[in-house]
């Protein structure tokens, strides 16, 4: 005969839901806890230091952004990498490891064929960069006398009083875009030569005084679909390539802590929390 406590019904109840309570347990996977990522500010410094090494100048707010954004990208894509045992048993460094992760998120999300319609608008809202921009051909001297020898020069100049060496002393640029020219002159000598084209100008350079001037005007040319749509093919799948591999970052993302401390600029805060935003939350 059994003992009577085993009769009790209280105890059949507590059996049940232990027996229940493990079942559920069994069958339901307990959650990974939250990882941490942080963007350090000493980890952002390093990376404008090599950005300012490679480029030979500082960062953009913008460019800063975009090298947290890549820094937290690649956090995450080698996190998941290792979790895959993609590098077990070898210590890659994590560029590496993040190339990996985009090659299996890649794999796992392949390209078809664009349409022409989505090529099309594709083109349309990046017309600019098909465009071809207006170019100018310049010639230069450089003057050892400094600025104000520079100014004098410039106005004979203009009035065609050369010496008899002019113009064999100039120095001819072809085919420059604004871009260029900006670069070799600066924002405020360039938009003067921009202009004003064909008179002489006196101009201050980081190499030093100049007199220089534009010669040749070759405007802006509006490109054609059809004739640049083997080049925008290429492009829409970079890109959409690269929208893939941030949504399914930003996928991975939801199951990491990231947090950019309040020393680092908001701007940069504000792009990675836009960067592992999920696409239905943007």
């Amino acid at each position: 005969m059994s003992p009577s406590f085993l009769r009790e019904p209280l105890l059949h109840f507590l059996l049940l839901g232990g027996v229940l309570f493990g079942l559920e347990c069994w069958l339901t996977p307990t959650a990974a806890p939250t990882q941490n990522i942080v963007l350090a500010p000493e980890t952002l410094n390093e990376l404008a230091g090599n950005f300012t090494q490679a480029r030979g100048r500082s960062p953009t707010q913008e460019e800063l952004s975009e090298l947290a954004v890549r820094w937290v990208t690649d956090e995450v894509l080698v996190r998941e990498a290792r979790e895959l045992k993609l590098a077990q048993g070898d210590d890659v460094i994590r560029n590496r490891l993040a190339s990996q992760m985009r090659a299996v998120v890649q794999h796992q999300s392949p390209l078809g064929e664009p349409s022409r319609d989505e090529l099309e608008r594709f083109f349309q809202a990046h017309h600019n960069a098909y465009d071809t921009p207006a170019h100018y051909d310049l010639e230069q001297r450089f003057v050892a006398g400094g600025l104000s020898e520079a100014k004098e020069l410039a106005a004979q100049w203009r009035e065609q009083i050369a010496p008899a060496e002019w113009p064999q002393a100039t120095t001819s640029l072809r085919h420059r875009p604004q871009s260029n020219v900006v670069a070799i002159y600066g924002e405020l000598a360039s938009a003067a030569l921009l202009r004003e084209p064909y008179n002489w100008q006196a101009v201050a350079t980081q190499r030093g005084a100049q007199v220089a001037r534009v010669t040749r005007v070759y405007p802006a040319q509006s490109a054609e679909f059809e004739a640049v749509r083997p080049r925008v093919a290429r492009d829409w799948q970079r890109a959409e390539q690269q929208r893939r591999i941030a949504a399914e970052v930003a996928r991975m993302a939801q199951g990491y802590q990231i947090t950019a401390p309040p020393e680092l600029p908001q701007t940069v805060a504000d792009a990675i929390a836009h960067a592992v935003k999920s696409e239905d939350a943007r």
